[in-house]
């Protein structure tokens, strides 16, 4: 199962670079468009092209990465405390240092990065960058893992008294939480939306806690699960491919009830169904070979470094062809395949240089 879920961050990491290199590409297609056509940005002409729904495919595609991370996390956790009913103190601190200064570092980065293209802060407005993991798109995920390594020791002990309401418990608070995010989603003024808005921030557990539990849970009952998930494997693919054909259709009926032109993309509760189901089954599908495994499972232990370094090689790349190569713009597709090669390649490439470097005593400061 180690080996399974190795292989599972390797794709998750994968779909978090094709990710951002989409939102990348949605501001070529509609806010940089003075850029290479005569018309005024933004324009969304090209809402609903041919190009616009393969990336809103590959957009609701790539939508279980996150709960994928924290899942593998969980397991994880769930391994190192084995038969035990409670988690060293020393395991989570050493997790957490071994997430938090490559996280400071690249924050700061980012951060200088931003200065330079003109953005200014106040200590107030760094203070909560950092707390929050607001640096670079991508970096709430971390002070959401840190959450939960914190909460770990005592979710531990809940799951060896009862997993099965835990994971009730757990799923029924997420579900909650992506149920009041509806109305925020479409603009709607509903009574507090603030609070709503805040359960639903990136950065909190709450709206999250179902799949780092859920990751514990299957580290700490892997065979049964495992065999549950393997009778019932096609159901679960079937079922994915149902709640992934929903999801696009959800988020396009969102989009014309909001009465906007365009709204960013946010999780919704089919979403978190269409994950489970697709999780679920690449688990009961355990023993089918999927393409490339061996360079997958070793793009795991990679993946941290990964996403904490694609974040700034994709602002300067798709920076870098709007000032100097705009007419890449007008191919979205083609720009698109530019940014996932840059955002994958050029950490791995910078990672592999830095181990055989003078600078390989650092490698873990800053690639964790």
């Amino acid at each position: 199962m180690s080996k399974r879920f190795l292989l599972l961050n390797g794709l998750a990491i994968i779909n978090v670079v094709v990710n951002h290199s989409i939102g990348w590409t949605y501001v070529a297609m509609f806010w940089w468009v003075h850029r290479y056509t005569p018309l005024t940005s933004p324009n969304f002409s090209q809402l609903y092209s041919p190009d616009y729904f393969v990336l809103r495919v590959l957009e609701q595609w790539i939508i279980p990465s996150i709960p994928a991370f924290l899942l593998v996390s969980g397991f994880f956790v769930a391994f190192s405390a084995g038969r035990k009913k409670a988690l060293e103190w020393n395991y989570v601190l050493s997790r957490i240092k071994y997430l938090i200064i490559p996280y400071l570092i690249w924050s700061a980065i980012m951060i200088i990065f931003n200065v330079l293209q003109n953005t200014t802060y106040t200590p107030a407005q760094l203070l909560r960058i950092i707390i929050t993991g607001q640096a670079a798109e991508a970096y709430y995920f971390v002070p959401l893992l840190i959450t939960f390594y914190l909460l770990s020791p005592l979710f531990i002990r809940l799951v060896h008294w009862d997993w099965k309401k835990f994971l009730l418990f757990t799923a029924t608070l997420q579900i909650l939480t992506k149920l009041v995010n509806y109305p925020l989603i479409i603009g709607l003024d509903i009574p507090f939306a603030p609070l709503f808005s805040f359960l639903n921030s990136g950065w909190l557990f709450v709206g999250h806690v179902f799949w780092f539990t859920f990751g514990l849970v299957i580290g700490s009952h892997q065979n049964e699960i495992k065999e549950y998930f393997f009778r019932i494997r096609w159901f679960l693919l079937i079922l994915s491919m149902a709640f992934f054909i929903v999801g696009v259709i959800e988020w396009e009926w969102l989009l014309i009830q909001s009465g906007q032109s365009w709204i960013g993309p946010q999780e919704t509760l089919v979403d978190n169904f269409y994950s489970i189901a697709i999780l679920a089954a690449f688990i009961g599908f355990i023993n089918t070979r999927i393409p490339f495994s061996k360079k997958l499972e070793e793009l795991g232990p990679k993946s941290f470094g990964i996403f904490l370094a694609h974040s700034l090689f994709l602002a300067v790349a798709a920076r870098g062809i709007y000032h100097l190569l705009p007419q890449i713009l007008g191919f979205p597709l083609i720009f698109f395949v530019v940014l996932v090669l840059v955002g994958l390649f050029v950490p791995l490439l910078m990672m592999n240089l830095t181990i055989k470097s003078f600078l390989r005593p650092i490698y873990t400061y800053l690639f964790g």
